[in-house]
């Protein structure tokens, strides 16, 4: 339930100190917090909220009456991380009534719902997760009398078209974005946000009984596996994180897998390179080169292939020679090997390299 898109390069940024943001969860406890102190007769500028990491942070927020309740909004930052929720507006409206002190929260405008298994939240409930729920409720409970009910309703009001733009429609969260937080604190440039992602949404496919699953790194590989006939449902969209999605699915016990990808990255894999990000390694020439002359390549060619910007270029070039098609099998079937040694065999990796010019180029 990530609200990240596929990782950038600013993931490996090291020439600066990144600035720390705070998380959905945290802005909505401290929205929730500002809100019930505004109802106790206390208002704050800015309220201090506790972390489930142990910390304490300031944030500001914006409170009014609105008549039987009261509502807080607050500008999310995140910091250096790329979240698709920096800036936006979180919410929370607070009713207070006499009882016995306990807290009780639910979604409102902007906050999704979740209608598949296998996220934190089960299936029919808002998509406020447990440590963001927790986080509301310590705050709430450390100003609250003992003898109010305190009714909270986090609301987001550009959640709706926000979500848009992360994996939620994926995961099966539906109508917003959801309240996230494990520390609350977003990490700048979190590789781990993507890896979550990417956990959930293969989670949810075994758990939906999806034996056969489709590994693609991007919109390229989901048109073509779409193009191939795979259903959209067992499709998993995994950046360069291929090592640790095959990984994933041998922890849910896959039968089979098939990885469907451009040549510039499955090229990769043939040199036992499980994370594909060119920042972390970018060997494909010298890959590529090894095994085509491995493969018989005349030596006419070897001069065009060393010096070829792409792989796309590579396959145009040797297009012409008569072990082409071979050569693509071949190299198909060594991207299974690679994978399927990454993981102990557990399950048959079929692989299927493409050109965005040549189409197929090799299935093995």
């Amino acid at each position: 339930m990530m609200e990240v898109t596929e990782p950038s390069e600013r993931l490996f940024a090291e020439r600066k100190e990144l600035r720390k943001g705070l998380s959905t969860g945290t802005y909505a406890a401290a929205c929730a917090k500002a809100a019930a102190l505004f109802l106790l007769g206390e208002r704050r500028e800015k309220v201090k909220v506790w972390l489930p990491c142990g910390q304490e942070r300031e944030v500001a927020a914006t409170v009014c009456l609105k008549g039987d309740y009261a509502e807080a909004l607050a500008v999310k930052n995140a910091g250096d991380d790329p979240d698709v929720t920096n800036g936006i507006e979180i919410g929370a409206r607070v009713w207070l009534r006499k009882g016995k002190q306990s807290i009780f929260i639910r979604g409102g405008e902007g906050v999704g719902v979740a209608t598949k298994p296998g996220l934190r939240v089960k299936v029919g409930e808002w998509a406020i997760n447990p440590v963001p729920r927790r986080q509301i409720e310590v705050n709430l409970k450390e100003i609250l009398p003992s003898d109010f009910f305190a009714e909270v309703e986090v609301f987001v009001p550009r959640g709706r078209e926000v979500a848009k733009h992360t994996y939620n429609p994926i995961l099966g969260i539906e109508g917003g974005i959801s309240i996230l937080g494990t520390t609350g604190l977003v990490l700048p440039m979190s590789h781990q946000a993507f890896q979550e992602t990417v956990y959930l949404h293969l989670k949810q496919c075994f758990l939906l009984g999806r034996k056969k699953i489709c590994l693609v790194p991007g919109n390229y590989g989901y048109a073509k596996a779409l193009e191939l006939g795979f259903a959209k449902e067992e499709i998993v969209k995994i950046s360069s994180l291929v090592g640790f999605a095959l990984e994933t699915c041998a922890e849910f016990g896959a039968e089979r897998v098939f990885l469907v990808g451009q040549v510039g990255k499955m090229v990769k894999i043939a040199g036992g390179i499980f994370d594909t990000h060119h920042l972390v390694a970018d060997a494909r020439r010298e890959i590529l080169f090894a095994h085509l002359v491995r493969a018989g390549l005349p030596v006419p060619f070897w001069s065009k292939v060393w010096e070829a910007r792409t792989a796309e270029e590579v396959a145009l070039h040797i297009a012409s020679w008569e072990g082409a098609t071979e050569f693509w099998q071949y190299l198909a079937r060594e991207i299974s090997h690679r994978a399927e040694e990454r993981v102990q065999r557990a399950f048959r990796v079929e692989s299927i390299v493409f050109s965005l010019h040549l189409g197929v180029l090799g299935r093995g």
